[in-house]
């Protein structure tokens, strides 16, 4: 019995002592193994990133000091401080770095906490002074912020603000709103208390945290905008600034492409038709502004509202007079504002000093270009067609978005085109030789569209105050000394010269022209550019009858309308030197023949070459 219970009691002891070593010792140590294992774990991942990030960080350095170096060269001093900041702390992040992977994370590895981890890294500290920006988690926090207030703003504008619903305009009742912009002004939609017709009036509040700028800027330019229609009437005081302008309910052009894209996979002529339409309204509209000494700058899709089959340009935000004297602004909306426009503003050229008209050609481009392919350009003119399009808009789009010297001189000569392509009874067989810029004739404009044309007349000479446009010479008076003068010397020319001159007995030996397909054939592709019209089947015959006589004489004669128009963006009009050879080379080829018509029964072939240009004749056969 006693040894039983000694037993019985040994065993319980023992299980105690087992639970308790388990709990006190075990546990602990199995603890330390997996809190080990998780260091490591850790402390690997920290070597991998601190070696993957380290090299970067300080390639980033590097870059950011020849920036800073080239900013120096260039005098950008603005620039180089900021430049300077971003330097000194990609140094701090490699320094950073290097001490966390020989030091701090070995250190972790063991338990053993840095002193230096306690701190936050330099180069993601606020830093007094110069060496260092704002930290990245504050600009998050200032950037979530931002987004709070732009929410709470938004849902203000929905519902109304006690001072909204007290706002009023004298004359007007305010029905509705519309979505601000990014200048800080409100867009209330009205209604005419006497008329009952709808405006849409822009309203700037300085109390509100409206652009003090943007507000001066636009109201320079309301008087010429006013004389247009585009403003009915303006109003200005020491604490808000509005406008009302013509109210046009409708879809904006980038909504209604989206549409005709999503409908059918091709765009169909009926569809074409709308879209040029669209794109000579679009083009008469700045034709307005700009023989108003008026510049647009903001010409894009979303910018222009459809409404009752006709497209209406909004937004005065940007609007500046061409014989302004301030220095330009790269304001504008990336990829349908002019790369060359940003350059000019960054060498500090004053508007004057440059067509801005030229610059709202590029974007009626862009628009164009947003039309056919449903997406904007993203290389500007040299952003290919991934969809299919008549040839001739394409050629409108490229000749509209090339080098600023090489595009159309005035909306008025892009619009000429547009009204040919319209005209045509098949948009499809319109080529680039057809348009009135490249054949040099005067677009027939038929019916109203005429009218609407004739009317327009240039304004007066206006001082660059008052927002005038480009002004007008005065014309050149022959006066009536150099007339007498000029006609002395013609009287005086022909008594000395015609006694002098001998008798030409011999007979003259006329030089027969160079044959071409006797001309010594170049050494690679050649284009051939047909200008004949299409109309003449006469032509068009005598062209492929030459075409094919050059090939069997192993001339590589190439006929791509795709090269074609991008070798007319850089051609000079006249086609009678290359002008650039590289832009040649650039295209594959080593030449260029033009055929043209000369004379009755008679074309003429001009070969263009790097260094040469020679012409032929071509004679029908009988």
């Amino acid at each position: 019995m006693g040894t039983a219970l000694f037993t019985c009691f040994g065993t319980v002891v023992a299980i105690v002592g087992a639970v308790i070593m388990f709990v006190y010792v075990v546990i602990p140590l199995l603890g330390l193994f997996f809190v080990f294992i998780g260091r490591l774990f850790r402390f690997m991942w920290q070597e991998f990133r601190d070696i993957l990030l380290l090299p970067i960080a300080l390639l980033v350095a590097a870059v950011k000091v020849c920036s800073v170096i080239i900013c120096i060269v260039l005098g950008r001093w603005d620039i180089v401080r900021i430049e300077k900041q971003k330097a000194s702390k990609r140094f701090a992040e490699v320094r950073d770095r290097c001490i966390a992977l020989f030091i701090d994370n070995p250190l972790q590895l063991f338990g053993i906490q840095p002193a230096t981890t306690t701190q936050k890294p330099l180069y993601t500290q606020q830093v007094q002074g110069e060496d260092y920006p704002n930290s990245v988690v504050e600009r998050a926090f200032k950037a979530v912020r931002n987004l709070e207030q732009d929410a709470v703003r938004q849902v203000q504008d929905f519902l109304g603000t006690p001072s909204q619903s007290q706002r009023s305009f004298q004359g007007y009742t305010i029905v509705g709103t519309l979505p601000s912009g990014g200048s800080g002004a409100k867009l209330y939609i009205v209604q005419k208390e006497k008329t009952h017709e709808k405006f849409v009036i822009k309203y700037f509040d300085i109390a509100s945290g409206s652009i003090l700028p943007q507000i001066v800027r636009e109201s320079k330019a309301m008087e010429c905008a006013k004389r247009l229609g585009l403003v009915i009437e303006h109003h200005l005081d020491e604490s808000c600034f509005w406008y009302a302008m013509p109210f046009h309910d409708g879809e904006h052009l980038g909504l209604l492409t989206n549409k005709q894209h999503a409908s059918a996979a091709k765009l169909t002529a009926t569809q074409l038709v709308s879209m040029l339409t669209y794109q000579r309204d679009l083009l008469n509209t700045l034709h307005q502004y700009h023989t108003a000494g008026l510049w647009h700058k903001d010409v894009k899709p979303d910018n222009i509202i459809i409404h009752d089959g006709g497209a209406h340009l909004v937004d005065l935000g940007l609007i500046t007079p061409l014989a302004s004297a301030m220095t330009l602004t790269t304001h504008g909306t990336e990829y349908y504002r002019d790369p060359e426009l940003v350059r000019q503003a960054m060498r500090g050229v004053k508007v004057h000093q440059v067509n801005g008209a030229k610059f709202d050609v590029y974007g009626a481009g862009a628009v164009l270009y947003f039309m056919l392919e449903n997406t904007f350009p993203a290389h500007g003119a040299l952003s290919d067609f991934s969809k299919e399009s008549p040839e001739g808009i394409r050629w409108i789009v490229r000749r509209a978005m090339a080098d600023y010297d090489k595009r159309y001189d005035s909306v008025e000569e892009m619009l000429g085109d547009v009204l040919v392509v319209l005209q045509a009874k098949n948009i499809s067989n319109v080529r680039p030789a057809d348009l009135p810029s490249v054949t040099g004739r005067d677009t027939v404009v038929q019916g109203a569209e005429a009218t609407k044309m004739s009317a327009r007349r240039l304004p007066k000479n206006t001082t660059p105050s008052t927002g005038g446009g480009p002004f007008t010479h005065a014309p050149n008076k022959t006066q009536p000394l150099g007339l007498t003068a000029l006609l002395a010397a013609i009287v005086i020319g022909v008594f000395f010269i015609i006694p002098t001159q001998p008798e030409l007995n011999e007979p003259v030996v006329v030089q027969p022209a160079p044959v071409l397909q006797n001309h010594e054939q170049p050494g690679g592709p050649v284009l051939l550019i047909n200008e004949f019209p299409l109309q003449s089947e006469r032509l068009q015959a005598l062209a492929q009858s030459t075409s094919a006589q050059l090939q069997q004489q192993g001339w590589n004669i190439v006929v791509d309308q795709d090269v074609e128009a991008r070798v007319r963006t850089w051609l000079p009009v006249s086609m009678n030197s290359i002008g650039d050879p590289s832009k040649l080379f650039q295209e594959g080829l080593v030449g260029i023949i033009v055929l043209r018509n000369a004379q009755i029964k008679t074309i003429e072939a001009v070969l263009l070459e790097e260094n040469k240009t020679t012409t032929f004749s071509i004679a029908e056969d009988e």
